[in-house]
């Protein structure tokens, strides 16, 4: 046997680690560029844009930007995000007045989050700062390519969602 560039699939994952380099994988390399994406954010934001705001932070806003007033179980849901990591972010969020929340007026049980018009200040400045920092990310990358990524990343998505279903479907229930 020669380099065979094919590599054998074994159903117990032996090999999965040994051959060729793990930090060649593409989960890896979506897990590190994901923590490289943050650091920049995190120095762009307060370097450049004197803000004091986090990737979940900007997150938020962006969806409350697109739709103000969504329930808070709507943006955990939209964000991946247990029901304590949101209520954490919303937290801090209100300590920045960036963020209020509210009881819905039909279901005191259910809370609502509205943007501040600090909130409104704070993406009107930041967003250019984001799109020229994109623009900066895809540099090199053709239309076509870029598109081709979306895709992979989408059907990525879709496929860990799946698994995480099968993992909850296969949990018994607590005694």
């Amino acid at each position: 046997m020669g380099t065979d560039k094919k590599r054998k699939r074994t159903p117990d994952g032996k090999g999965l680690l040994q051959a060729g380099r793990s930090d060649d994988a593409p989960a890896w390399l979506i897990q590190r560029t994901a923590r490289l994406l943050r650091v920049l954010f995190l120095r762009l934001v307060q370097e450049e844009g004197g803000v004091d705001l986090t990737p979940e932070m900007w997150t938020v806003l962006s969806r409350l930007m697109a739709r103000d007033g969504q329930y808070q179980s709507e943006l955990a849901a939209a964000t991946y995000r247990d029901r304590p990591n949101m209520s954490r972010i919303l937290a801090g969020m209100e300590q920045r007045d960036l963020v209020f929340r509210r009881p819905d007026a039909e279901d005191r049980r259910k809370t609502r989050i509205y943007l501040t018009p600090k909130a409104r200040e704070v993406v009107a400045s930041t967003a250019p700062l984001a799109i020229r920092t994109r623009d900066r990310l895809y540099e090199g990358l053709k239309k076509k390519e870029l598109k081709a990524l979306r895709r992979a990343l989408r059907i990525i998505e879709a496929n860990t969602l799946a698994a995480l279903g099968d993992l909850e479907s296969e949990t018994p229930p607590p005694d």
